[in-house]
Order: structure tokens, then sequence, then C-alpha cells
């Protein structure tokens, strides 16, 4: 069982192997050497909205229902920063100098789905019967 796990972060999407055996420790370990960051500079969750943080521990991927293709995001600390990256100290930024930046409807419609597209069943080009599915 060897699976491909997406991690989402700030600066892009990267694949992570891993097996169905792996720990979630070993697992973000390898997360941490991938995205360059030490041990505790990121947290991981399995949803945008930080909620699920995949914590160090000796679970299994398969026991916390990681599988393959499966999409977890990467937050950096606040203290920390990717390797190679300065933070910019130099102007402070506060919540009301950012300008707010709305998502687009559909933006937020399309988050809220779960990616499959759901069709009815074509006869010209089905070989199979109702009741089956195909390979």
């Amino acid at each position: 069982w060897e699976a491909i796990i997406r991690v989402q972060s700030p600066e892009g999407m990267k694949k992570i192997p891993s097996t169905k055996r792996e720990t979630a420790a070993a697992f973000l370990k390898k997360v941490a050497k991938e995205f360059g960051f030490n041990s505790n500079g990121f947290s991981v969750y399995l949803n945008r909205n930080k909620t699920g943080e995949l914590v160090s521990q000796n679970k299994t991927l398969s026991i916390l229902k990681i599988k393959h293709g499966d999409m977890l995001f990467l937050f950096p600390s606040e203290s920390s920063t990717s390797s190679g990256e300065v933070m910019d100290t130099a102007t402070p930024h506060t919540s009301s100098s950012l300008p707010s930046v709305q998502e687009d409807e559909i933006d937020q419609y399309l988050a809220k789905q779960d990616g499959k597209i759901y069709r009815n069943r074509d006869p010209q080009l089905t070989c199979h019967s109702t009741h089956t599915f195909a390979s």
C-alpha cells in the first residue's frame, strides 16, 4: 500500500509519498524535511479551516483515515519562517492595514463540495448492467 498525500502550504503544494503503516510522527518528519521546516515550526491540518490537526503521535495514517490522494493543509507557526526566508520586521502589518479579500461566490461554493461528478448512466456508453460497476 503505497500512497501519495498532498500537502498544501502557503508556498504551494507538494506530494509526499507514504505507506499504510507509517505513523503520523514519521509522516510529519517527511513533511518538515520536504518543506524545509524544523520539527515544530509548522502545523498540519486535515481541513483548510485549521481543524483536525495532525499531531505527532504513534497512530498510523490508515487509523487516522488518511488515504491516497488526500489533501492536508500546512500552516507555518507564527514564530517560524521557511528555510532561507527572512521575516520582514521593519514594517509590521496589522489586520487593519491589510486589504480585506473576499473569495468569489463560486470559490466558496466549490470549497463545500466533495469533488465528485455525479451523472446518470448512459446506456450507449456503458457495457455493464445497472447493478454492476465499471472496473
